[in-house]
């Protein structure tokens, strides 16, 4: 990881940068309609790592291998994700963990970033409420707490290797067209066993 990060610091140091501008849109319903901008999409640039690379492309790889891998795809990139960042800070190289959030218009920028190949990671979450189901006291008593699905999210993410160059603006656009995969994310509230209330935390 030392030998990864070095060549980035190095060009910080010197001022070898470039720009980054991403723009995050969903296609209109018409062809001659204006594109529609995403707000809210979350976007980290990330050192390149073959291995980390080699992770996430296996997590999409047996995306479909089966319910639990489909369901906790989002869970398994999130995690990949952290883990990356904690070996980048480890090493000294945390200031190359950078992340921004795309605005109204659909635009994100990151200024100064140092030459170099590069991991853009974005993605954007859509809560799709469901409604929790009855529990019968019967069949719960006994159980303290027991966890119930209250709906789930469609994460969509965009994985892309970029390469910045010292003194240029290399642009992104993250749109329906290119999105590298889409996951679910199940949320779930602990309930009381032979009630329908929700549990409440111990302190």
């Amino acid at each position: 990881m030392a030998d990864l990060v070095a060549p980035y610091l190095r060009a910080r140091d010197d001022r070898v940068v470039g720009e980054v501008v991403g723009r995050a849109y969903r296609d209109a319903a018409r062809p001659t309609a204006p594109v529609i901008p995403l707000e809210g999409v979350s976007v980290m640039l990330l050192p390149y790592s073959p291995s980390v690379e080699s992770e996430i492309d296996d997590i999409k790889e047996h995306l479909r291998d089966s319910l639990k891998h489909y369901m906790g795809a989002a869970a398994d990139i999130d995690a990949a994700r952290d883990n990356y960042e904690s070996d980048l800070v480890w090493v000294g190289g945390g200031e190359l963990v950078r992340g921004e959030v795309s605005n109204a218009q659909g635009l994100v920028t990151f200024a100064a970033v140092p030459a170099g190949e590069w991991v853009l990671l974005a993605w954007r979450e859509e809560v799709r409420p469901g409604k929790p189901p009855k529990l019968r006291a019967q069949e719960t008593r006994g159980f303290r707490d027991i966890p119930v699905s209250v709906g789930h999210s469609v994460v969509t993410y965009w994985w892309m290797r970029i390469r910045v160059t010292s003194g240029e603006t290399t642009t992104v656009e993250l749109n329906d067209r290119n999105v590298w995969v889409a996951a679910i994310h199940e949320h779930f509230q602990m309930m009381h066993g032979g009630t329908n209330s929700p549990a409440r935390r111990r302190r």
